[in-house]
């Protein structure tokens, strides 16, 4: 079965700039969207202030504003802005008006703390008022109610420590983590697999969703010890909740695919991309940039130790994806090396592309909501501040 979706809106109107197309399909119960490619003037008629209406975060003064380390943040139904600061081990509330609040947690191992650097590595929403945070190396995801106090803790079955995502039912999509260290590791170009799961909201596992690749590490292992080397073009892996759906996959082509809690593959969303394949030098030319402050011995050194690290095939088919709060998929496109800085691209809760959108540049985004974006940015003293900027979406 064949559905030609075509999008007729006005400009900035929520279904796109006229012209963009949908194909849609079914696949022996699959359903396939194939879109076309948005031309670069293809863009949205939503708007995004030009700076941010709150910015939390200081060089010196009161320490509940010199933030560092920043792995996630969410905006409360109520306004206030939840921060973790995995530098100091707490989660950081914030009022409307980016007022220090009150922090939870801290470092130690008991109710409502975390015990490793880095933690909490993620907030996430709970059904209600409560929100999700998890300690990773510690094996365990907390539940704070909305005044901070710790309400259960969480530690999942089998070998899953990374909290993914929380579904509206209280569900969890948790992951395994990839680790380089203990028993016999391969060197050369690595690309381990993650293994995915659904969990009860009380952590037992429902369903196991098998594996999916990695991002590419160049490792090296000599008497100077193992050394692991992130790949610069490196692809990633793509998991996530979309409404009642959960996205896998990696970002090797530009395919998202979603499944439904059971495992089943449920929708396959595409958009036309052009392959390009990493050149030598490419690759080259990133590794002079990533060691140009370096001493000339320390550069010359890493240059000839990563004189062999491998080309990949071909560059990533995007950056990441996310959800907003109306289930759309926002897709940070890929920025090619001598390239700007591409647009992201914007498809509805089908999966149909609506056009192209412009975001902040240089920020790390953690949160769509209906009306706002929620990222951490760093000055060029490596200051982190976590800010909202207001969205305005048109709708027809």
């Amino acid at each position: 079965m064949f559905i030609l979706v075509v999008a007729t809106g006005c400009a900035g109107a929520e279904e796109g700039r006229p012209g963009l197309q949908s194909v849609i399909r079914d696949s022996g119960g699959v359903t396939i969207v194939e879109n076309e490619r948005p031309a670069p003037e293809t863009r949205l008629g939503w708007r995004i202030a030009e700076t941010p209406t709150r910015s939390i975060g200081a060089f010196e003064g009161d320490p509940a504003y010199e933030l560092y380390q920043v792995m996630d943040a969410r905006k409360l139904p109520d306004g206030r802005i939840v921060v973790a600061n995995g530098g100091s081990c707490e989660l950081r509330v914030f009022d409307e008006s980016g007022t220090h609040l009150e922090s939870w947690g801290g470092w130690g191992e008991g109710p409502g703390e975390f015990g490793e650097v880095l933690a909490p590595f993620s907030v996430e929403h709970w059904p209600g008022d409560s929100i999700a945070a998890s300690d990773p190396f510690a094996r365990r995801l907390t539940i704070f109610d909305a005044q901070g106090e710790p309400g259960r803790t969480i530690v999942p079955e089998e070998a899953y420590y990374r909290l993914i995502g929380v579904q509206p039912n209280g569900r969890l999509l948790l992951s395994t983590m990839a680790t380089f260290t203990g028993g016999t590791v391969a060197t050369g170009m690595v690309r381990r697999e993650l293994e995915y799961a659904i969990a009860m909201p009380e952590g037992s596992v429902q369903t196991a969703l098998g594996a999916y690749p990695e991002s590419e590490r160049y490792i090296i292992d000599d008497d100077r010890g193992m050394r692991v080397y992130p790949h610069p073009f490196a692809h990633s892996a793509l998991a996530g909740i979309w409404g009642d759906l959960i996205l896998l996959g990696a970002n090797d082509l530009y395919e998202i695919r979603a499944y439904a809690t059971d495992g089943a593959l449920a929708r396959i969303v595409r958009r036309e991309h052009d392959v390009r394949s990493p050149t030598r030098a490419d690759l080259d030319h990133h590794l002079a940039q990533r060691y140009a402050d370096d001493t000339e011995q320390e550069r010359a050194e890493a240059l000839a130790l990563l004189s062999d690290m491998p080309l990949l095939e071909a560059f990533p088919a995007f950056r990441r994806v996310m959800t907003d709060s109306r289930d759309y998929l926002w897709v940070e496109e890929y920025q090619l090396p001598g390239e700007p800085a591409p647009a992201w691209t914007v498809f509805d809760a089908e999966g149909r592309v609506l056009g192209l959108m412009e975001l902040p540049a240089d920020v790390r985004l953690f949160e769509i909501g209906e009306d706002y974006v929620l990222g951490r940015v760093s000055d060029e003293l490596g200051i982190e501040r976590v800010q909202l900027w207001p969205l305005e979406r048109f709708d027809p």
